[in-house]
């Protein structure tokens, strides 16, 4: 079920599996990042969801703001509404992918357990394992 989409990214949540789903299509920054997250984070919450992919393969760059916010706002939220496990299917883009390495090893950090895919399909097949 889509709970939010805008021209850089939809946020699922996938009932049947109990999976958050953030596909960002583009350079998702401001407010529609914002946006996607939380909605992404409200669905932890109605659910009881612990787990999350996110398709970052067509993904930009994050602002220092959205990195910032992401770090000190959005992130305490998202792991006091119950978020543990996460897959991550990488940007294509080398410098996203650089950024991306920053965010997973500060999610790690604060008790996310941060999984590595290529594909949407590989980071499905793991959560659906845990």
């Amino acid at each position: 079920m889509i709970i939010f989409q805008c021209p850089t990214a939809v946020t699922e949540y996938l009932e049947d599996k109990k999976i958050v789903v953030l596909t960002q299509t583009g350079k998702n920054t401001g407010a529609n990042l914002k946006e996607s997250l939380d909605k992404g984070v409200e669905a932890l919450i109605q659910n009881k969801a612990v787990k999350w992919l996110s398709d970052n393969r067509n993904m930009g760059t994050h602002t220092a703001e959205d990195v910032e916010w992401l770090n000190n706002d959005w992130t305490p939220r998202a792991i006091k509404a119950g978020w543990k496990k996460w897959a991550l299917v990488q940007p294509q883009s080398a410098l996203s992918a650089m950024s991306e390495k920053n965010l997973v090893d500060f999610f790690a950090s604060n008790g996310i357990e941060v999984k590595i895919f290529e594909t949407p399909e590989e980071g499905f097949k793991w959560l659906e394992s845990v």
